[in-house]
């Protein structure tokens, strides 16, 4: 093998590190990126359930107040203010 031949392998070969070495720091990269969005979506997650559970209370809390309302309703209906 000639020495042009070595330094042509040497050079192919250091250009595969390059490439292997930026491929690493974008999989790095990538995997922190995935990992955040992870969090953000648990905690998106969290949030909507909180929230659920708040819609179900005032839903729960609006159907309270409305039968109080119609009950105190029917009580002035059978008022006789004449």
């Amino acid at each position: 093998m000639s020495l042009d031949s070595l330094k042509e392998l040497d050079e192919r070969i250091q250009l595969f590190l390059e490439k292997v070495e930026k491929l690493r720091r974008e999989n790095q990269a990538l995997s922190e990126r995935l990992a955040e969005s992870d969090r953000r979506l648990a905690e998106m997650s969290a949030q909507l359930k909180q929230l659920d559970g708040d819609r179900r209370q005032h839903e729960s809390e609006r159907a309270e107040v409305k039968n109080r309302i119609e009950k105190l309703l029917e009580r002035l209906n059978g008022l006789d203010f004449a």
